[in-house]
């Protein structure tokens, strides 16, 4: 499994910031978690990075004065965020990209104040590794936020509904990423709460894409750009609402280390 996760994303990585990182859904999508994560870490705050990719998150939280310890299992991924970090002249004292499995974190130290990962990375993970990891790598009382693309996403499930096309029902068949048949996991914030175990204490999450449309729509925001913008200003308001939190294209869990 990490061996095709590693192939996959390997050749996911010349792309990924032409494709999800230019994309508008996804924008929204990353300035919604960045802006927990400015609310979650101070200045001076050592945090984890669990499946980089190539760092957006790493460098947002860095600029902000949080150092970042940012593992991921794609050395292409990798080498990209390095370049990325050294283009905006972020060194080894704010932030440090490791090539690492998010189940073996533990190796990369202990005493952390946080963890994060966004955009689906441990979908493709054992999160009960990954939990045991993160108990022995964090402070007691550190915060840890972790977004998953959803098992259930609302518009999704209304496009197909209504027409009868548009995305698959996840968790049919495995999905192809770089070329790879992928085995990944989509699992409802519940299951996900329960395969992460004992280590942690759960608040209420929240959705991303329980009413704007998945990235795949990219096509449709740049036609209709009112209606992206009212969606989005309606799922600001409606989120983290019970029911709703756990239908958006990704959930997010947050918790922290007992």
């Amino acid at each position: 499994m990490a061996s095709l996760a590693a192939r996959a994303f390997d050749a996911e990585a010349p792309g990924y910031d032409e494709g999800f990182g230019s994309n508008p859904v996804g924008l929204l999508f990353r300035y919604v978690f960045q802006e927990r994560l400015r609310a979650l870490w101070q200045p001076g705050s050592r945090v984890l990075d669990l499946g980089c990719g190539t760092g957006d998150d790493a460098l947002f939280l860095a600029s902000q004065g949080v150092f970042v310890h940012a593992v991921d299992i794609a050395p292409q991924m990798i080498e990209r965020a390095r370049a990325k970090a050294a283009e905006r002249g972020l060194d080894a004292g704010q932030l440090r990209f490791e090539l690492r499995a998010a189940e073996e974190v533990a190796g990369a130290g202990s005493g952390f104040d946080g963890a994060y990962s966004g955009f689906g990375a441990l979908n493709c993970a054992d999160l009960a590794a990954v939990a045991s990891g993160l108990g022995a790598a964090l402070r007691p009382g550190a915060p840890v936020l972790l977004s998953l693309m959803g098992r259930h996403p609302l518009p999704a499930l209304l496009e197909r509904a209504l027409t009868g096309r548009g995305e698959a029902p996840r968790g049919r068949g495995r999905p192809v990423v770089g070329g790879v048949l992928l085995p990944v996991a989509y699992l409802t914030p519940g299951d996900a709460r329960r395969a992460l175990g004992g280590p942690f204490t759960w608040r209420t999450g929240f959705a991303l894409g329980v009413l704007v449309p998945g990235p795949s729509h990219a096509g449709w925001v740049h036609d209709h750009p009112q209606s992206f913008g009212l969606l989005a200003a309606l799922e600001s308001l409606v989120r983290s609402w019970p029911v709703l939190r756990s239908l958006g294209d990704h959930v997010v869990l947050e918790g922290i280390r007992r």
